[in-house]
C-alpha cells in the first residue's frame, strides 16, 4: 500500500528529532528541562539513552527502507 511504502520517512524522521533533542541543548531545554526537573547525572544519563534511542530509530528506518 502506498502509506506503508513511505512509512520508513517517517521513522527516519521520529529518529532525527530524538537525536536533535539529545544533542541539541537549546532544543533539549524547550522540550524536556522545561517539564521536568531532574538531577544532573541522570539528565546526562537520559540524554545518552536519547542519543541511542535515536540512532536505533534511525537504522531500523533505514532498515525498513532497504527491504
Amino acid at each position: 500500500s502506498y502509506e506503508f511504502h513511505f512509512m520508513h520517512w517517517l521513522i527516519i524522521i521520529i529518529g532525527t528529532f530524538i537525536l536533535s533533542i539529545s544533542l541539541s541543548n537549546p532544543f533539549y531545554k524547550i522540550l524536556i528541562e522545561n517539564r521536568f526537573k531532574l538531577k544532573p547525572l541522570f539528565k546526562l544519563v537520559f540524554r545518552i539513552f536519547l542519543f541511542i534511542l535515536g540512532l536505533i530509530v534511525i537504522f531500523l528506518g533505514l532498515y525498513l527502507e532497504s527491504i
